[in-house]
């Protein structure tokens, strides 16, 4: 009796006839036993799929000639033809062992020497051995400020960077502190700030208006700072923390200015909107002044507005009358020193200390001199990584990227006996929004019933991205740091410095950054010493990315089974029955149930007009983002290797691209018409003011005549041009 097997190497299709031949073969079948056993007759049934295969991409490649003198790699690893007695067994211990083998990669991809080179990862320690109640006598810190951080924290020890950056910043040094993420930077510079305005005389009160500015680069983190600083303040009341974050009311901010603030804490833009149009923002007293995650506020294109921000300081203390003016004490901290964070604290601090656990090991072998410029660049990316982190690879065809993603969240979630909190980041804030939707309507709903006795957790689904209302970002943020078990689905906005406890995995469905951005998105877990998991979704076209990882960060990859993952899928299907069935779908293979995975999605989309729209979206977003790809990364993402096809089906799309992309195009173009209305109508409420201002003007220019603004010249540049012309050519 005719059988299909999927090869694990290739996840193609193999034809097996005969026990004996099923003997000789070293692959392993990836039918499930079911609870109800049935005939070995019954079970092959499932060969009418076998037409699926090929259509979810389980085909063999062709073999390429192999050059003279050329080593090819092989997979030697043979795996046994036992059933699985766990049908929700993710991993094979054996396949975890096993590296990313090189025989994935295409030939045509050359990797340059200088990323061959093996770098070892850096580990640093977390904690010290000092304990705070010993080191708050040693250092001087306030007794109060102690108690509050052993009774209200619950905490015992200090963290590596808290012991070395806390002594200097209590002896009023400037400082530049570089640590990994969740190392407790934020308690670093906080303690020595507030035992500081607790230290004054007379005591500080808010009337005495800002003594201390903190610049964040987002509201979550703005946000979370300030709650840390709302806790440590409990131990003087007199000081006050308050908060000027965007989609927040200005006019509450402002009345809270008035009543007076001493710590400020904010995001660039909004703080420098209140410095130039609140008068009760008043900086001629401050005292310190903390720049936090420089390295993403310069990657957020805020180095402008820090640069005024700064001289708005230098300018407002300048003011001051008083002959006996304290100085100016100021902190920059940053993950990586880039050499923009470099350039931006050589403007902002004078004479620092330098605060790093362990700085940056030479690559060895990459022949470069130490100490040269290109040796210092090169190594300016490459920072700590956590001890308790494990990094795995999922090699997986665009046609299953979608069903894959689900199969992990229920395994990891649904399916796990204690639940456990993912976060998932994705490329554009359009394919959040259609992926939050997707989820809730397929994997979430209330008319699911589960038919066999097995742990099921609730699964719950959260988003977040920039575009939403800051009052649901911030509801978002607090539910899902609350709560014991959930799915955040986000974009960058999360992956700079936010503390979500419990995060068990760190998914990265798309690649949008270099090493950089991959070790800020993994940091979101195994933070203060815990243990955590990240898996990277990754095309067969794509594996020259982990070669880039491992010699900028010295990461080691773990693959993933990709066949053993789908038996979730499996699973799924065949113990769940939905609303208006008498029992469960059928399902003989892995095959066949993925096939039923998908069409459950393609349904989904297809009978719903608001997800067929948010899907379209985010496909188009999608593609413009990969096309986005510049320098070093362009390699491994190459926009015309994509096949558009196969990515519309992970958006559920049944449509040709093209004809997706003059829709979405209609539809923005129709938005864009209303939105230059809306424009025009709220202008012309402002002309008359406009027209006034400008004959006053001219009225100040010899003879009326009001001389010509030199006009801004753009200059495109030629990649832009290529890209912009790459995407035309497929009507995006």
């Amino acid at each position: 009796m005719d059988d299909c097997i999927i090869n694990v190497r290739t996840n193609a299709p193999s034809r097996v006839r005969g026990a004996k031949t099923q003997q000789k073969n070293e692959l392993r079948t990836t039918e499930v036993q079911r609870s109800n056993p049935k005939k070995e007759s019954d079970v092959g049934a499932g060969k009418k799929f076998n037409g699926l295969n090929a259509k979810f991409g389980f085909s063999r490649p062709q073999k390429k000639p192999q050059k003279k003198n050329e080593r090819t790699t092989q997979v030697t690893q043979t795996i046994s033809a036992k059933r699985l007695t766990n049908p929700l067994q993710f991993v094979n211990p054996n396949l975890t062992k096993k590296k990313v083998s090189e025989d994935l990669k295409e030939d045509g991809m050359k990797i340059p020497d200088l990323m061959r080179v093996r770098t070892e990862p850096r580990i640093e320690p977390v904690f010290s051995n000092e304990n705070w109640s010993h080191f708050g006598l040693s250092v001087s810190i306030h007794p109060h400020l102690t108690a509050c951080l052993l009774d209200r924290f619950k905490l015992k020890r200090l963290t590596a960077i808290q012991e070395q950056a806390i002594p200097p910043l209590i002896q009023s040094k400037n400082a530049l502190i570089r640590a990994q993420t969740g190392s407790g930077k934020t308690l670093a510079y906080a303690v020595p700030l507030l035992n500081q305005l607790m230290s004054l005389e007379p005591p500080v009160s808010r009337t005495d208006g800002p003594l201390a500015l903190i610049i964040l680069p987002t509201r979550e983190l703005a946000t979370q700072t300030f709650e840390v600083l709302q806790i440590l303040t409990k131990s003087c009341v007199r000081i006050v923390p308050g908060c000027l974050i965007g989609g927040m009311k200005r006019k509450a901010q402002k009345a809270s200015l008035r009543k007076g603030v001493n710590i400020v804490i904010g995001t660039p833009q909004r703080l420098l909107d209140h410095m130039l149009r609140t008068s009760s923002l008043v900086l001629k007293n401050l005292r310190w002044l903390v720049i936090d995650e420089a390295d993403r506020l310069l990657e957020m294109g805020f180095e402008h507005n820090v640069r005024r921000i700064l001289q708005h300081v230098i300018n407002a203390r300048q003011t001051n009358p008083e002959v006996n003016q304290p100085t100016l004490q100021t902190v920059l901290l940053s993950a990586t020193l880039t050499p923009g964070v470099e350039n931006l604290a050589g403007l902002a601090l004078e004479d620092p200390v330098r605060c790093v656990v362990r700085e940056p090991k030479n690559i060895r072998g990459n022949g470069l001199e130490d100490g040269s410029d290109e040796q210092q660049e090169f190594n300016s990316d490459l920072f700590s990584m956590p001890a308790g982190l494990k990094h795995f690879l999922l090699v997986v065809p665009w046609k299953l990227r979608l069903v894959s993603l689900a199969a992990f969240l229920l395994l990891k979630c649904r399916y796990h006996k204690h639940g456990g909190k993912l976060i998932v980041f994705m490329a554009t804030q359009d394919c959040v929004d259609f992926h939050y939707q997707l989820f809730t309507a397929t994997l979430c709903p209330d008319d699911e019933e589960l038919m066999v006795p097995t742990y099921v957790s609730n699964l719950s689904l959260f988003r977040l991205h920039g575009s939403m209302e800051h009052s649901e970002r911030e509801k978002v943020f607090r539910d899902f740091s609350v709560s014991r078990s959930g799915i955040l689905l986000t974009t960058d906005v999360a992956s700079r410095g936010l503390d979500l406890a419990s995060v068990a995995w760190v998914v990265l469905y798309h690649v949008t950054g270099g090493p950089v951005d991959y070790v800020h998105r993994v940091g979101r877990t195994a933070r203060a010493g815990g243990r955590g998991k990240a898996v990277l979704f990754l095309d067969q076209s794509e594996l020259g990315y982990t070669d880039l990882l491992q010699a900028r960060a010295g990461i080691e990859f773990e693959n993933l089974s990709l066949p053993e993952l789908m038996q979730t899928a499996l699973f799924h299907m065949c113990h769940t029955k939905r609303r208006g069935a008498s029992k469960p779908a059928s399902c003989a293979t892995v095959e066949e149930s993925t096939s039923r995975f998908s069409h459950l999605f393609m349904s989904a989309v297809c009978d719903d007009s608001t997800l067929l729209a948010l899907a379209e979206s985010a496909y188009t977003s999608f593609l413009r983002s990969y096309a986005s790809f510049s320098g070093e990364l362009r390699q491994f993402f190459t926009f015309k290797r994509l096949h558009l096809g196969h990515v519309a089906h992970a958006f559920c799309l049944r449509a040709a691209p093209k004809d997706v992309a003059a829709k979405v195009a209609g539809r923005l173009s129709h938005k864009r018409k209303d939105n230059e209305e809306a424009k025009v109508a709220s202008s012309r409420k402002r002309k008359l003011a406009l027209d006034i201002d400008e004959v006053v003007q001219n009225e100040r220019h010899v003879d009326g005549v009001r001389p010509e603004s030199a006009k801004r010249k753009t200059v495109c540049k030629p990649s832009d041009m290529a890209r912009r012309n790459m995407l035309a050519e497929f009507g995006l």
